[in-house]
């Protein structure tokens, strides 16, 4: 029975110091392995904390393909600013281009009125060239059809109704209007201006004309008020001899003499080598580089060729049948020219 005990126990202690002997193999075994682990985790952790690295006690300096902030921001400005006006000018340039679109289906479905205003607005807003001069044969053509005919459109400012009175002449009416029988007579299709009865009833205007004189473009614009009515070519003084500024139609010559603003010859008004054509509108200067100049005047041309060119001595030159137009236009002291 003793033997077998002994047997016993000596096989336990057996197991038992192998039991101990695979712990401690185990427990070395996970040491190995997390060692590792323990060296790399607070790297790993700083780097998803985003921990900074030393500070510097200087600034760092800007690379030159890397401009610091405060060399961006004035360039930047700039560039906004350019930005800014670019933005504005294709604004303008849009909306130019939109007045002009509704002009066009205005005029095409017979408004002929709301056509007017807002090819008016396109040559306001200085549009280009090219499209200006579009505008103008626009506006000139209804410039004869809505101001300048017999018909009367409804709504129009610038026309009226008017029955004759007993007593009234042409004359009379036209000067009270700021306009010129001769404008009136035409008008209404009346054969002689003298001769107007009681009872008629006639289209009258709503003026002075007024004219603008552009010499980068050579034209003259004739001006109800602010709408453009008709538009005209023109001639001007060579070597910039055509002063700019304001001036006020002073007087009125049918068929005038020539008489030479530097001495020479003085021209018949019958003479075929006359220089003013057959009419003269005189000017006096009111304002800019032309205030107090009183040789100045519009007048026609016996040389047509001329015209769009800067060769006469100072004076505006226009085609003989359109100074003969605009000759029954204006009126002494009311109408305005103005030269740009």
């Amino acid at each position: 029975m003793a033997r077998r005990r002994k047997r016993s126990n000596t096989k336990g202690v057996f197991w038992a110091i192998f039991g101990l002997a695979g712990l401690a193999f185990a427990s070395w075994w996970v040491f190995l392995l997390e060692e590792p682990l323990r060296t790399e985790r607070p790297a790993l952790t700083l780097a998803a904390q985003g921990t900074p690295g030393p500070i510097p006690t200087e600034p760092i300096p800007a690379s030159p393909s890397r401009p610091s902030m405060e060399a961006n921001v004035p360039q930047e400005s700039r560039q906004a600013s350019n930005a800014e006006k670019s933005s504005s000018k294709s604004e303008d340039d849009l909306k130019v281009q939109r007045l002009h679109q509704l002009a066009q289906v205005a005029h095409a479905s017979g408004d002929l009125l709301t056509a007017r205003e807002n090819y008016s607005q396109v040559v306001a807003a200085d549009s280009s060239e090219t499209m200006a001069a579009q505008v103008r044969e626009q506006l000139s053509i209804l410039g004869r059809e809505t101001i300048l005919s017999p018909r009367i459109f409804e709504g129009d400012p610038h026309v009226d109704r008017y029955v004759i009175q007993p007593g009234d002449t042409l004359a009379k009416i036209a000067s009270t209007l700021h306009v010129t029988a001769d404008l009136l007579a035409g008008v209404n299709l009346i054969g002689d201006k003298n001769l107007v009865r009681a009872g008629q009833t006639i289209k009258i205007i709503k003026g002075p004309f007024d004219a603008v004189v552009d010499k980068k473009s050579y034209t003259l614009d004739l001006y109800l008020g602010s709408t453009l009515v008709r538009s005209f070519s023109v001639g001007l003084g060579a070597n910039d001899g055509t002063p700019v500024g304001k001036w006020r139609v002073s007087s009125k010559l049918s068929n005038p003499t020539y008489h030479p603003p530097r001495g020479g010859r003085i021209i018949a008004a019958d003479d075929p080598q006359n220089p003013l054509g057959e009419r003269w509108i005189g000017l006096v200067g009111i304002e800019g580089a032309a205030i107090g100049q009183e040789r100045y005047g519009i007048h026609g041309t016996i040389e047509p060729e001329s015209i769009g060119q800067s060769t006469s001595m100072g004076c505006i030159r226009l085609r003989n049948e359109d100074v003969e137009q605009l000759y029954s236009y204006l009126v002494e002291r009311q109408s305005i020219v103005t030269v740009k």
